[in-house]
């Protein structure tokens, strides 16, 4: 009989898994003896982690921006619009229901659905939100907010975690230093604060690295600052503690959840996210445990980091397991937690060199002391174009 793999959510870790096995299986496939199908919604892919450079011009729209359906195997039934929008996951029955009303039954179920901001989780917050984490048309609307004020107060406020690619709030944070510095040429007419919801910045060297270049670049910091209250007619936010801050501009990374479905398919923790073995990525929560459903990406269990890196490594193991099992050979490979997060503390201008790092590390290995390098800088700038002929198609 035929294998039926199904993949929900056509974005990077999806796309990952979905070309590796087309590859692996191509005459599984040609045979008819296996069916490989992605389901989504929209047949744009986006690479989100270039966000955080559209305000500052480093990229355009179009860098970051493919068609699916070009960047997905032609071995793979990819199907987007009404018969791709999920719906409905059974995954006691094996069955998935989307809007236009068809189902699809499988054999292997991998959920990599990716996480969504909830706008309206913080009160006030709609009201006065520039944020440059969720759309393209947002991103570059922060770039207009940062062109067009003169002095004052900007306030980056991290509303909650956990939310994907943690450490592009800091990023960004150095890289506004650094554009009001070298390219606007304005930087002592305004104030940087950076609200951090937790007290360590990442890891213990990731935090320290960070911490001393806050303070070397005058850019105030306030942790354990978990956002409560905006007011957006006396331009003051306040923690879930009260404690208040001012501001002229912010720019706010709000919470994020995973898509509703699944919740409303009862598959979430009461945390909110979908829960799996963190070694195996397999579903263990309050559906059961499901040997055959996969977890992988932003909307896996809160305490596995949502980072682009890690989605890339659990992609690769993911991919793998489903190969090893229909093979039959019973091989395991475990996600050891391989995540990882670049940094930039210094953009390139005609007056300044970039500077920046990809820090990596596990579930049993923190990174080692390390330093921004301008060769960092261009092999992370480099990576932006890799990523679509090479990331996502699964060939490293």
């Amino acid at each position: 009989m035929k294998e039926k793999v199904l993949i929900l959510g056509a974005g990077y870790a999806g796309s990952v898994v979905a070309n590796k096995l087309a590859r692996e299986f191509r005459q599984k496939i040609a045979k008819d003896e296996l069916e490989i199908t992605v389901l989504d919604k929209s047949d744009t892919s986006i690479n989100q982690g270039g966000f955080t450079f559209l305000p500052f011009g480093l990229y355009t729209p179009e860098d970051i921006i493919r068609k699916r359906s070009k960047l997905i195997s032609p071995r793979v039934n990819s199907i987007f619009g009404e018969d791709g929008e999920v719906t409905a996951i059974d995954i006691k029955s094996k069955e998935v229901g989307v809007k236009s009303g068809k189902k699809y039954n499988y054999d292997y179920l991998v959920i990599a659905m990716g996480a969504r901001p909830i706008k309206d989780a913080v009160p006030g917050l709609a009201d006065d939100l520039h944020t440059f984490y969720t759309s393209i048309e947002e991103a570059m609307e922060v770039g207009k907010k940062i062109n067009s004020i003169e002095k004052g107060d900007i306030v980056i406020s991290v509303a909650a975690m956990p939310i994907p690619c943690p450490g592009a709030p800091v990023k960004f944070t150095f890289m506004l230093d650094s554009y009001l510095r070298n390219v606007r040429k304005n930087r002592e007419q305004f104030n940087i604060k950076l609200l951090w919801p937790m007290e360590p910045i990442g890891p213990p060297e990731f935090n320290k690295l960070v911490s001393g270049l806050l303070k070397e670049k005058d850019i105030e910091v306030k942790r354990s600052f978990p956002l409560g209250e905006v007011n957006a007619s006396t331009k003051e936010l306040s923690s879930k503690e009260g404690e208040k801050v001012k501001y002229d501009l912010l720019i706010a990374v709000p919470p994020h959840k995973p898509q509703q479905v699944l919740s409303d398919s009862g598959l979430t923790d009461e945390k909110g996210w979908v829960p799996c073995d963190k070694n195996t990525l397999q579903y263990r929560g309050p559906a059961g445990n499901h040997d055959n459903v996969y977890v992988l990406g932003d909307n896996g269990p809160a305490d596995v980091l949502k980072t682009g890196i890690g989605a890339h490594y659990q992609s690769l193991v993911v991919s793998q397991n489903l190969i090893n099992e229909i093979y039959g050979n019973g091989t395991k490979v475990p996600y050891e937690g391989e995540t990882g997060c670049p940094i930039i503390v210094e953009t390139e201008t005609p007056t300044s060199s970039g500077q920046a790092y990809i820090a990596t590390w596990n579930y049993g290995t923190m990174p080692a002391p390390f330093k921004p390098t301008k060769m960092g800088w261009y092999v992370y700038r480099m990576y932006y174009y890799l990523h679509w002929d090479m990331s996502v198609k699964g060939l490293f």
